[in-house]
C-alpha cells in the first residue's frame, strides 16, 4: 500500500510540474512549423503592426485532462512538513509594534457668528431724516499729551452753518477753548470748524475745550450735553548743551537751548553747576564774552531768539579765570521746576550734561598702527597720545627724537596725539623721547621728558609692482620692469611676446584671473619667451626693487609683452599675489579725442612731448577690418 501511494505520488508530481512545459513546447513547436514565411526581417525599425490569417488545427489540438487525486490527510501533511529544516530565529526578528508617538491633537475651533453680509440694513438702508437726529460731535483733536498743537478742528454730525461766505460763517464759533491763543476761526465745509493759529498753540499749556450742550445745527437740531476735552503741550525740553563730553578751559561758557521760548533770568535760577561735591556760583555771559567763543557764538546765532541762555561760573570775587576747579567732572544741571515762557507748566524732572577741565599735560602711550596692534609692521604709522589737545603753533618736529633714526622721517601733531612716519627696520626697539617744552592748547608744558618705546616686529610679506594692469616702459631707460617685495626669497616670471591685435584676450584672462569655479579661463595670448626664477636681494624686512629685464621679449628693444611673476613661496592657501600686467616698450605716446561721430588721434614723441609726423594710425578691432588713416602729417 505504501509502494502503491509513493507512486502515486511521484506520478501527480509530474503531471502537475513537468508535462504542462512539454505540451508548452510541443505547442509552440506546432506554431512555428505552421507559421508562414512571410516574417517581419526586412520591415523596418519601431512599432510596427501585422494583421494574417489564423493557423488551422488550433481549435482541434488536444487537450490534456486533469490527473485525479486525493487530498493528503492533516497527518500525512505533517510528516512531509517535518522533513524541512527548521527555521533558525534571527536577532531582531521579533520587535515591539512600530506604536507613533501620539495623535496630533485636533485643530482648534473657530466660533461661528452667523452675520449676513451686507447687512440688511445695508442692503434695505431705512429712509431716515438725518435732519431729526440730535446734533453730535463726531470728532476733534488735538487731544491729550501732545509735542506740537499747530491748530484744532472739531467736526459735527449736521450741517452748522449755511452755505455762504467765510466771513458769515466764522462769525458762528460754537466752540470754546481755554485759554484761547492769537489765531482765526473758519470753517471747512459746513460740518468742520478749525482754528488756525498765529503760528502754533503755546508750549507749556494745559488747553480746555467745549461745545456746550445747547448748541443748534443748521437744521435746528441741538446737542443733548456739553461735550469736554483738554490737550497739553511739555514744558521747556533742552536741546542743544555746550560742552558736553569734552574737555575745556577753567574759564569755558556754558550753553543751553529749549526747544520754546524761555525767560532767561527765571530759568538761570534753576540751572546748578556743580564740581566736587560743591555748587558753584554762575552768572550769564555777556554779548562780548559770547562772541569771543567762537562754538557758543555760533549757536546762539542758528537757534531761535528767547529759546537759550550761556552762563559762566565765577569765582567768589565774581572773577571768571580759573573759576571752575582743575582736572575736574562738571555737572550742569536745569532742575526740575523750570519754567517756560509761553505757558504756566513747569518741568518735572531735572535734565543735565557733563564735561571736565582739563589736567596737566602728560604723556599716556605709544601706539604702532592701532591700539591692540600685535604685530608692529615697519610700515605702519606711529603716534604718541597726550591726555589734552597739541598746540600747533609751537610745535616743531626738533622736539621729538627717535633712536635708532627713521628714514624718510615726518611728524607732526593733530588733536592729541604726535604722528610719526618713515621707513622703519623691522625686528627693531625703537626708543622716542618727547621734550618737555611741549605745550597744550592751555598753554602746559610737560612736566618732564616723555619717552616711549616701540618695538617693531617682522613685515608681512608681500609682492606689487606700479602701473596697474598696462605699463608704458621708460624710453630713455634700458627696457625694464620693477617689482616690489618684502621677505620673498625669489619670484617666478614670465614673459609672453604679443602685438597689439592680443590685448582684447589679454582682457578677458584677467577677467577671469582669479576664478574659482568651473569656467574654463582662456588661455595667455602671445608667445611664451621665458619662463625662469629670479632672485630677489636677502634683505629681512625691507622692501626690495628687482629689476626683470625685458629685452628678450622685444624686438630690437620695442614691442608689446605679457608680464607674469608669482612669488615662488606662498603665504598660504589663500594667497593670491600675482602681478599679470601688459607691458610696451616705445618711443610714441598715443593720445585720443572720442565722441559718438568720429575719433581724433595724436601722436607725439615720449622723449620729448613733440608731435611726429608720418605715424600711421588704426582702430582695431571693428568688427573683422582694421580701420587705418593716411599716415599723419603732425
Amino acid at each position: 500500500m505504501k509502494k502503491l501511494f509513493a507512486w502515486i505520488w511521484l506520478i501527480a508530481i509530474y503531471v502537475s510540474f513537468i508535462a504542462p512545459f512539454s505540451l508548452t513546447a510541443n505547442a509552440q513547436k506546432s506554431r512555428v512549423k505552421t507559421m508562414p514565411t512571410n516574417t517581419n526581417q526586412n520591415m523596418p525599425n519601431g512599432l510596427q503592426f501585422r494583421l494574417s490569417e489564423g493557423v488551422t488545427g488550433a481549435e482541434t489540438r488536444e487537450k490534456q485532462p486533469v490527473a485525479e487525486t486525493n487530498p493528503l490527510s492533516q497527518n500525512e501533511t505533517g510528516n512531509l512538513l517535518k522533513r524541512i529544516p527548521a527555521i533558525k530565529p534571527e536577532a531582531g526578528d521579533q520587535t515591539d509594534f512600530a506604536k507613533r508617538a501620539g495623535t496630533l491633537p485636533a485643530p482648534k475651533t473657530g466660533v461661528q457668528i452667523p452675520v449676513k453680509f451686507p447687512a440688511p440694513e445695508q442692503l434695505n438702508p431705512r429712509d431716515v431724516d438725518q435732519s431729526k437726529l440730535p446734533l453730535e460731535v463726531v470728532r476733534f483733536s488735538p487731544a491729550g499729551e501732545v509735542k506740537l498743537a499747530p491748530d484744532l478742528n472739531v467736526t459735527f454730525s449736521q450741517p452748522m452753518v449755511a452755505v455762504t461766505s467765510q466771513e458769515q460763517a466764522a462769525q458762528i464759533v460754537p466752540v470754546q477753548v481755554t485759554p484761547l491763543p492769537e489765531g482765526n476761526w473758519r470753517w471747512l465745509g459746513t460740518k468742520t470748524l478749525m482754528f488756525d493759529t498765529k503760528s502754533r498753540f503755546p508750549m507749556a499749556t494745559k488747553f480746555t475745550v467745549r461745545v456746550p450742550a445747547g448748541t443748534k445745527s443748521a437744521n435746528n437740531q441741538t446737542l443733548q450735553k456739553d461735550v469736554v476735552w483738554t490737550f497739553t503741550t511739555p514744558p521747556p525740553k533742552v536741546e542743544t548743551m555746550i560742552p558736553q563730553n569734552q574737555i575745556t578751559r577753567r574759564d569755558a561758557l556754558m550753553f543751553v537751548s529749549f526747544d520754546q521760548e524761555i525767560n532767561a533770568e527765571a530759568v538761570i535760577k534753576t540751572i546748578s553747576v556743580t564740581a566736587q561735591g560743591k555748587r558753584l556760583p554762575i552768572r550769564p555771559a555777556t554779548q562780548a564774552e559770547i562772541e569771543t567763543d567762537s562754538s557758543v557764538s555760533y549757536y546762539a546765532k542758528t537757534v531761535q531768539p528767547k529759546r537759550w541762555i550761556a552762563f559762566r561760573a565765577i569765582n567768589s570775587d565774581g572773577l571768571t579765570e580759573n573759576a571752575l576747579p582743575g582736572a575736574s567732572q562738571i555737572t550742569v544741571t536745569i532742575e526740575k521746576g523750570t519754567t517756560s515762557a509761553e505757558g504756566p507748566l513747569t518741568t518735572t524732572q531735572a535734565q543735565s550734561f557733563g564735561f571736565q577741565t582739563y589736567s596737566p599735560l602728560k604723556f599716556q602711550k605709544a601706539i604702532c598702527g592701532w591700539e591692540g596692534n600685535p604685530n608692529c609692521s615697519p610700515f605702519e604709522q606711529w603716534f604718541l597720545q597726550f591726555n589734552n589737545q597739541i598746540d600747533t603753533t609751537n610745535f616743531t618736529a626738533e622736539m621729538v627724537k627717535i633712536e635708532p633714526a627713521v628714514e624718510n622721517l615726518k611728524i607732526y601733531p593733530g588733536g592729541n596725539n604726535i604722528y610719526i612716519q618713515g621707513y622703519k627696520k623691522g625686528r627693531t626697539t625703537y626708543k622716542i623721547t618727547v621734550d618737555g617744552s611741549l605745550k597744550d592748547i592751555y598753554g602746559q608744558t610737560l612736566a618732564a621728558p616723555a619717552t616711549a618705546t616701540i618695538k617693531v616686529g617682522s613685515a608681512p610679506v608681500s609682492l606689487y609692482s606700479q602701473g596697474g594692469t598696462m605699463v608704458v616702459l621708460d624710453p630713455t631707460a634700458k627696457p625694464a620692469f620693477s617689482v616690489y617685495s618684502t621677505n620673498q626669497p625669489s619670484v617666478k616670471v614670465r614673459l609672453y611676446s604679443v602685438e597689439p591685435t592680443d590685448w582684447k584676450a589679454f582682457q578677458e584672462y584677467f577677467r577671469r584671473i582669479n576664478y574659482d569655479d568651473s569656467t574654463k579661463k582662456p588661455a595667455i595670448p602671445g608667445r611664451l619667451i621665458s619662463d625662469k626664477v629670479v632672485n630677489i636681494e636677502n634683505k629681512p624686512d625691507e622692501m626690495v626693487e628687482t629689476r626683470i629685464d625685458l629685452s628678450e621679449a622685444l624686438n630690437a628693444g620695442f614691442g608689446s609683452v605679457i608680464i607674469d611673476i608669482e612669488p615662488t613661496v606662498k603665504r598660504d592657501k589663500y594667497d593670491r599675489a600675482r602681478i599679470f600686467t601688459w607691458a610696451q616698450s616705445t618711443n610714441i605716446g598715443l593720445d585720443a579725442f572720442v565722441d559718438s561721430q568720429e575719433l581724433v588721434g595724436f601722436a607725439t614723441d615720449l622723449k620729448t612731448g613733440k608731435p611726429i609726423s608720418g605715424v600711421e594710425l588704426s582702430i582695431y578691432p571693428n568688427g573683422k577690418q582694421v580701420v587705418q588713416s593716411p599716415k599723419s602729417k603732425v
